[in-house]
């Protein structure tokens, strides 16, 4: 039997200001998500930090043996999401609903894929 975890890190590029620095939309967006790929949530983070330089949104949903991230760092209008699932969480579900509220079309994507084979 195979099982195997995947890991998301998706970088984007020219999302709106206003998205990058709303923490909470972007936490709410990470938690349906999280939700909607059936992962248990146990602890949730968000954070906007417009006092500091740089100005940045940090989000976190931290599920049963997974997690879901948001680093944005507005002046430069990158923002960078991490989807890591295991089991029968689908990252790629929860990429998929992710980009949609924000609206996020210039991004690239990098697949982590750790296989375990039991005997």
């Amino acid at each position: 039997m195979k099982e195997y975890e995947i890991e998301l890190i998706i970088d984007c590029k020219n999302v709106p200001r206003e998205t990058y620095m709303n923490d909470e939309k972007i936490y709410n967006v990470l938690v349906k998500a999280a939700e909607l790929i059936g992962m248990r949530i146990l602890a949730t983070a968000g954070y906007n930090s417009l006092d500091t330089s740089p100005p940045r949104a940090i989000c976190f949903v931290m599920v049963d043996e997974s997690f879901l991230y948001c680093h944005s760092y507005a002046d430069e209008g990158f923002m960078s999401i991490r989807v890591f699932a295991c089991g029968t969480a689908d990252a790629y579900k929860g990429w998929e609903y992710i980009k949609k509220e924000p609206n996020v079309t210039d991004f690239k994507i990098k697949e982590f894929k750790l296989i375990y084979e039991q005997n």
